[in-house]
């Protein structure tokens, strides 16, 4: 079976990964608007494709699948997610597995105010979340925000224009200042024309912050999680973390995942509060995320997995188990292109 990896990035790890999965049995095929990241250089083949908002990037795919016969294809990249969920019969088609969730998931999970609202609907709970500066002036004016509050695009990644603001002068500045970042950024690809309504503000929750991979199979039934406490983060991904068996966390982050029936992993940032010692959903991804290396470290193998569900191969435990209390580190190795 051949992979094809689109928005490959920098997730030089993940291409490593499923190049184990394969065991030599199949290439690993990379494809990015740029093509010099440490992603494509660690694919078997690698193709250099027009940007997602191009008319021509879907078609380019489609050819790339028939010319490299991909069993197998999934994101790494937020952007690309919805165009990929809108055409995946296009790929299942040429008999393409598609670990990619449906449209409204996609939706949901990339515009953080649509996943509050979610959140709240199906009484998962979640910080307190305004979009526009003036309903948080109101929410401030009634005592239902409080200073310190975090402000960040409405459809961000990675901590890409969040900001911390300790009072109202700091709270418009970054307000402003983000908006502005928007437009200049490939973020505006999701944002499109809705600028005004861009950014959000949230409530900061204190206390100690988790990040959870939950795998579905291609169909969106469960197939297990894997629960990580973040111990560093460096540019908004997980840079040092612990694995932990906390049942609380794991049956909030198991309950979404149903929810959603997204397809392949889930990534999900929630935060134990300090006061109430409530598990608090931040935000969630449908994607591999950052922090999936620290689930991978400790015996969890989701790249496997998804390799025999696409071959119709049965999965056994093996592939699911992990270790609780491995404790690791991301490191920087230099390579030459």
């Amino acid at each position: 079976m051949n992979i094809l990896l689109t928005s490959v990035g920098r997730r030089c790890y993940l291409v490593e990964y499923f190049k184990q999965a394969l065991a030599g049995q199949g290439r690993v095929v990379g494809i990015n608007s740029e093509p010099q990241t440490s992603g494509m250089a660690a694919a078997d083949r690698r193709y250099t494709v027009p940007r997602v908002d191009s008319d021509a990037y879907i078609p380019r795919l489609l050819e790339i699948c028939s010319q490299e016969e991909i069993g197998l294809m999934l994101s790494l990249f937020d952007i690309d997610l919805p165009v990929l969920a809108k055409h995946r019969g296009q790929f299942e088609s040429l008999g393409v597995a598609v670990a990619v969730s449906d449209p409204w998931v996609i939706d949901v999970a990339n515009d953080k105010w649509l996943t509050h609202g979610f959140l709240l609907e199906h009484g998962l709970s979640t910080p307190k979340t305004c979009l526009g500066i003036d309903s948080v002036r109101q929410a401030l004016r009634a005592g239902e925000l409080v200073f310190p509050l975090i402000v960040k695009p409405r459809w961000g990644m990675g901590s890409m224009g969040i900001h911390i603001a300790d009072d109202l002068t700091e709270l418009e500045f970054f307000y402003h200042y983000t908006r502005k970042n928007i437009t200049s950024s490939y973020l505006n690809i999701l944002a499109n024309t809705d600028i005004e309504n861009s950014v959000i503000i949230q409530q900061m929750v204190e206390g100690k912050e988790y990040g959870v991979d939950v795998l579905n199979d291609l169909s969106g039934d469960f197939l297990t999680s894997v629960v990580k406490r973040k111990l560093a983060m460096r540019s908004g991904e997980t840079d040092m973390a612990i694995t932990e068996d906390n049942a609380e966390v794991k049956q909030v982050a198991e309950s979404l995942g149903s929810i959603l029936r997204h397809r392949g992993n889930l990534d999900i940032d929630i935060m134990v509060e300090s006061s109430t010692q409530i598990p608090t959903v931040i935000e969630f991804n449908a994607r591999f995320g950052g922090g999936y290396p620290f689930s991978h470290l400790a015996g969890a193998d989701f790249p496997s997995v998804l390799v025999r569900l696409a071959s119709r191969l049965l999965v056994g435990q093996e592939f699911f188990g992990y270790k609780v209390g491995v404790c690791g580190f991301k490191s920087l190795i230099l390579k030459r292109m």
